[in-house]
């Protein structure tokens, strides 16, 4: 993937951005300290982050005092990287794990090591939490709430289906897939319209087939790039990887053209065994008429290669950063050290569901006896920031996904869909 410059990217940034500030570029303090966010001025989020900025300031000094500045979701990007570069104050602010690599190649973003230290890091949050903060190397980013994906396994179905043993291995999942096709009753009667589907893996849209494939690419060795950041999937791991997800369309285990509100739909059925999905999704899911959630759904790390290897998953989350032209970094720290203390993160997550980033707190009796929650934990351990966040996300996804579809529809050979993506992407 070509490097963007960062004069390139914020005029690119502001070309596509024609949001303003408006009025609240007038709360503007200099003396204080700003907290750029999208959540604190959605509905479900308000009260909460009105909280949050409160307690703080009720304790802060009156130069240390935070004033929120609230953006869309979708401006908060090029809205930090356009006013990072000018002479308006940014100290604070929530983004998306998607949004980092762009704004850390913008030089938007100090480098947290600096500010909290190493050993900061280590000792509060798990190795996947970290990772999706970091960029190149570079600890840019706090995990506020973070929850890779997870395989969510359906306990009823495989039940049903005669599977009785882990999901720990590929062979241990290929194993239940062709255990739930072969041997679910829903399978056997005769009617297509209620046959249960081994693996509902994403086959349709970009921006969820490309992140989801990608674990299985990590799975097996593979990765989009390589160290010299060229396109890696053309490699034998990443053939590898691609032979064998053809694989599961051949046997039936998967189907073309299925998003994620497919998926979603079918699991709240009862039709899907296995599919990929981020902690959020339990809303979506839930279907009171089977009872209890922990009886038909479980969210699970994803197989390994061989026994040994560790669990693969791609991030999902919101960071905190700290903008590197900001004079308040030492204040900046102790704001989020109390965003992300015990009594904020338990509130946060009662009120809102959003899942605590420190170990401790994710230790607490609040959150472990939450199955849902509790369950997700051993998954944060594997999250990695996806290879083609950035820039060209959404260019590089789409040809992961095209080449891909090639290779299901029988027009490529895994190797030649492969190579494809490697050749098309080193041109963006």
């Amino acid at each position: 993937m070509k490097k963007i410059t960062v004069a390139v990217l914020v005029l690119l940034l502001v070309a596509s951005s024609v949001f303003a500030a408006g009025s609240q570029e007038k709360a503007q303090v200099q003396q204080g300290m700003t907290f750029s966010n999208w959540s604190g001025s959605e509905k479900a989020s308000v009260e909460i982050f009105t909280w949050m900025i409160d307690t703080f300031n009720q304790k802060a000094s009156a130069e240390d005092q935070v004033v929120q500045i609230n953006w869309p979701w979708g401006e908060t990007e090029s809205q930090l990287a356009i006013r990072a570069q000018g002479n308006e104050q940014y100290d604070v602010a929530q983004i998306d794990i998607r949004m980092l690599p762009a704004l850390a190649q913008a030089g938007v973003l100090a480098d947290l090591n600096k500010v909290f230290g190493k050993e900061f890091f280590t000792t509060n949050f798990s190795e996947g939490s970290i990772a999706v903060g970091n960029f190149k190397g570079i600890q840019y980013g706090i995990p506020w709430t973070v929850a890779p994906m997870a395989l969510l396994s359906n306990p009823k179905v495989l039940s049903e289906s005669g599977v009785d043993f882990p999901i720990v291995t590929i062979t241990d999942f290929e194993k239940a897939c062709e255990m739930v096709k072969n041997n679910h009753p829903a399978n056997k009667d005769g009617d297509l319209s209620n046959d249960v589907l081994p693996y509902a893996a994403m086959t349709k849209d970009s921006g969820t087939a490309a992140p989801d494939f990608m674990v299985w690419l990590w799975t097996f060795g593979a990765g989009v790039y390589d160290e010299q950041g060229k396109s890696a999937l053309g490699s034998d791991n990443a053939v590898e990887a691609l032979t064998w997800f053809n694989t599961l369309l051949q046997k039936g285990y998967i189907q073309l053209a299925m998003g994620r509100g497919d998926a979603r739909t079918l699991f709240k059925e009862g039709r899907v065994a296995f599919y990929d999905d981020a902690l959020m999704s339990k809303g979506a899911i839930t279907n009171p008429s089977f009872g209890d959630i922990s009886t038909y759904a479980f969210p699970q790390v994803h197989p390994v290669l061989k026994a040994g290897d560790k669990p693969q998953a791609s991030g999902w989350g919101h960071l905190l950063v700290v903008i590197d032209r900001s004079p308040k970094k030492a204040q900046a720290k102790a704001f989020i050290e109390h965003l992300i203390s015990e009594d904020v993160a338990l509130k946060y997550f009662r009120e809102n569901g959003m899942l605590p980033s420190k170990k401790s707190v994710l230790a607490s009796d609040a959150v472990v006896s939450d199955y849902w929650s509790n369950a997700w934990t051993p998954v944060l351990a594997g999250g990695r920031l996806a290879e083609t966040a950035g820039p060209q996300y959404a260019a590089a996804n789409a040809v992961i996904l095209e080449e891909m579809q090639s290779m299901l529809s029988g027009s490529k050979t895994p190797k030649q869909s492969g190579e494809a993506m490697a050749s098309r992407i080193n041109t963006l």
